[in-house]
This record gives C-alpha cells, structure tokens and sequence, in this order.
C-alpha cells in the first residue's frame, strides 16, 4: 500500500476510535492526530476539516460493511444466522453501533444537510439490504420495505439498550423477534 493511503487510513482509523470513544463535538484534529501519532498538521494536509474527515470515516465503514455482505450474495443466510450475526454486532463490536448512534444525532442536527443525507443513506442501504431477500418470501416489494424498516428499528434499539443497560438480556429479546418474523412469514406462505 502507498504511503500516502496507507497516512490517510491510518487517521481514518485513528479519527474513528476518537469519535467513538469522545463523541465528534468533543473530538479534535489534535485529539485524532496524537491517537495517529501524527501531528496536526498532517491531519490538514489530507483532510480539509473534521466534517471532511468524519464523512471520510463514514465512507470507509459503509465500504467494509458492504465488501462483507456482497461476499454473502450467492446463498442467502438463514433468518436465524441472519438475526444472530446482527446481534453479535452491538455484543462483539458495539463501538460500530457507537458510531452508528453519533452520526444519527448528528444528521438530526445538521443545518446544512450533508450529514443528514449520510444518515438517510445508512438508513436506506440497511432496508434495502434487509428487504430484497425478504421480496419473494413476503410477495411484495411494498411489504418487504416496511417490515426491513421495522426490522432495522428493532436492531437499532435492541444494541441501543444493550449498550446502555449491560443487565438487559438481548438473547431473549432476539429470540422473540425471530419468533415473530417466523410466526408473520409464515402467515404469508398460507
């Protein structure tokens, strides 16, 4: 890899773990700098500003998260391995819902609308990655939008309370949800 990309992810990577942990408002360049072992200016060197460098961190977890799952085309997971690789995720690696969470807020809040954009796209690409396998199995494009919709709700708040509430027991919580997938999916084969 060129030294030049290889600097550049380095503060990508460094910028995340800073976000993650501070929260971007109190993040600085000097912050994500020192945790690059870089200096500050060589973070401006390769990054015009921080929003710069937060949508750079943005596009680099949506190209990961997408080279994972194109991989998976060929043969469909089952509901249960689906449901189970979900819930592995805010349990095995809960700074990505971490992540997921502050560029919510900040999309929420955005003014000028570029984050805002981010978020409706992250929340898109998560229904459309959920609906498309669900379309034959429920008939209808229409149905299986709204059920990856709330499909994509459960998740979201499931990690939430999981990240919040170290007692809450996810596992049940996720048995349940795939009782009732199942128990609605096979309302629609009848």
């Amino acid at each position: 890899m060129d030294k030049k990309i290889n600097k550049r992810k380095k503060l990508i990577d460094a910028a995340y773990k800073v976000f993650v942990k501070k929260g971007y408002l109190n993040s600085s360049i000097k912050d994500i700098a020192n945790e690059a072992l870089m200096t500050p200016g060589l973070v401006h060197y390769y990054f015009k500003n921080k929003e710069e460098l937060l949508l750079s961190v943005q596009q680099e977890i949506q190209i990961n998260y997408h080279n994972k799952y194109d991989e998976q085309t060929e043969k469909l997971p089952s509901l249960k391995d689906t449901l189970l690789e979900i819930k592995s995720r805010s349990t095995d690696n809960p700074d990505w819902y971490r992540w997921r969470y502050e560029i919510y807020s900040l999309g929420m809040k955005d003014s000028e609308g570029n984050l805002e954009q981010q978020v409706q796209t992250i929340l898109k690409d998560g229904r459309d990655s959920l609906s498309h396998p669900m379309e034959p199995k429920v008939g209808d494009a229409k149905e299986a939008s709204a059920l990856a919709s709330i499909m994509l709700a459960c998740f979201d708040g499931l990690a939430l309370q999981k990240l919040v509430d170290s007692e809450f027991d996810i596992d049940l919580s996720y048995e349940v949800l795939q009782e009732m997938l199942e128990l609605y999916l096979s309302r629609k084969k009848g």
